[in-house]
């Protein structure tokens, strides 16, 4: 039985989250509805990190900051191209530290930037994964 922080475990929730801020970025641009995006955005990204954990724990990696697990998957290759992945977190730490009018506008227009990165990031992974298995 897979533990519950290996990587065919979380990358089904990864997956789902996904699909769920892909569905909030897509609705009408709204106070509450881009309150909601970011919400979801910022579940996603957690998600995300512990996706990235679990496939380095099986590589014996532990990382203690946002910055190494994205570093680890740029090296993996697991990102399309030199990817903005500083952005992605620098935006993941306004939206979890201050109130949604000083973040709102500016972080929204992104978040289907951070979409596409996170979404190609997760198709690596199933492919990596699929080789494991």
């Amino acid at each position: 039985m897979a533990s519950p922080q290996s990587p065919q475990i979380i990358l089904p929730h990864l997956k789902w989250s996904l699909a769920r801020l892909k569905e909030a970025i897509e609705k009408e641009d709204t106070d509450y509805y881009r309150g909601a995006a970011l919400q979801r955005f910022s579940l996603t990204y957690e998600v995300a990190l512990k996706a990235i954990r679990a496939f380095a724990k099986q590589e014996g990696k532990i990382f203690s900051s946002d910055e190494s697990c994205f570093q680890w998957i740029e090296e993996k290759q697991w990102f399309k191209k030199k990817s903005d992945w500083i952005t992605v977190i620098q935006n993941y730490k306004k939206v979890k530290k201050l109130p949604e009018e000083k973040i709102r506008d500016n972080t929204y227009n992104q978040l289907q930037a951070h979409y596409a990165l996170l979404d190609y990031m997760k198709e690596s992974m199933s492919i990596a994964l699929n080789k494991i298995l």
